[in-house]
Order: C-alpha cells, then structure tokens, then sequence
C-alpha cells in the first residue's frame, strides 16, 4: 500500500509539474505573441505614418514648384509662343550674315596656315615660296577691301553687310528683306569702287528677317 501511494505521490507530482509548465509556456507563448502584434501595430503605424509624411512633403513640394515656376513666369513678363517665335526669326537674317563672316574668316585662316607652311617647308623650292607669299600678300590686299566696303556700306544704311572677294569677283550678302533697284545700283557702286571689280561680277544676295 505504501509503494502504491507512493506512486500516486510521484506521478500527481509529476503532472502538477506538467501542469505549471504548460500554463508557463501558455502565458509565456501569449505574452510574445503580444509584443509580436505591438511591435508589428507599432512598425504598421510608424510605417503608415511616413506614407502619409511623404505624400505630404510631396505635394507640398509639387506646390512650391508650380508657384515658383507661376513667379518666375510673372517676374519674367512670360509670353505667347508667337512672339517667342518672332524674335527668333527677326534674329535669322543677322545669324546669317554672322554665319557668312564667319565662314570667310574660316576659310581664309585655313588658307593662310596652308601657305605658310610652304613658305616654312625647307624642302620646297625658292620660287614655290614665293607663290606663296605672293597668295598671302593678295589675300591680305582683299581683307583689306572687303573691311572698307563693308566700312561703306554701313556707312550708307547697310549696316549687316558681308563681302567676300576673289581676284575676279565680289559676292555681297545683306540684310534686307528686299533691294530697289536703287539701293542695289549703289551697292555695286561701293564695291566696285572699293574693290575694283566690275558690276557685272559682283553678286548681291539679300536675306529676309524670315531667313529666306
């Protein structure tokens, strides 16, 4: 009977102890679970907040950028595309004749770095230098007269003209949205005179504000 009690004593035992661990881990189970939801309710919201923290800033900032870009329009004068474009066509003609300049000038300095160096070739002969020099004297005589044609030109109303000279012949670029037969007969008058070569040798180009 005693080792029966006994028994009993340690098994009751036994299952008090599984008992209280069950409820432990219960709780303990129940507990972390908690934190789990409160940290996961804690990271959503801190989560949700920034979205809605950057939608904020967002359109925040869409706003200062429309008002700024509305400033800058009315500090600006802003205007149509009409006119926009019309100071970019008035401004065509002078491109062109800037353009024509610059071309000359282009050309004229490739030449003229060609020639020297044939004048600067040992390995060439006296007389191939020569001609070289003899090209850059005429092409320095023909710079001279085109600066005071176009001197003149301006002088008489043609303020944006270009000319460009060979030994035979004048090619004259101006802006002008058309020449009477007036305006055209002084223009020849000038070069020719300027240059010394003939009017029917000189070509007149006028180029319209419209770039045409």
């Amino acid at each position: 009977m005693k080792r029966i009690f006994r028994k009993n004593q340690v098994i009751i035992a036994a299952l008090a102890v599984m008992i209280a661990a069950a409820g432990y881990l219960n709780y303990s189970g129940r507990l972390f679970n908690d934190k789990d939801k409160s940290t996961e309710t804690s990271g959503e919201l801190a989560n949700k907040e920034l979205l809605d923290i950057s939608d904020e800033d967002l359109a925040s900032a869409s706003g200062d950028i429309q008002s700024q870009d509305s400033d800058s329009e009315g500090k600006d004068g802003s205007v149509d595309g009409t006119p926009g474009e019309a100071v970019l066509t008035n401004g065509d003609a002078s491109a062109v004749v800037a353009e024509a300049k610059v071309t000359r000038e282009q050309v004229r300095a490739k030449n003229k770095e060609s020639l020297m160096e044939i004048i600067d070739n040992d390995k060439l002969s006296d007389e191939q230098k020569k001609d070289a020099v003899n090209q850059m004297v005429q092409m320095t005589d023909l710079a001279e007269k085109e600066a005071a044609a176009e001197t003149l030109l301006a002088s008489k109303g043609f303020n944006e003209a270009v000319v460009s000279l060979t030994a035979e012949s004048a090619d004259v670029v101006v802006n002008a949205d058309e020449l009477s037969d007036a305006n055209r007969a002084q223009i020849e008058d000038i070069v020719s005179r300027k240059t010394g070569i003939d009017a029917q040798n000189i070509v007149i180009t006028p180029v319209r504000s419209d770039g045409k």
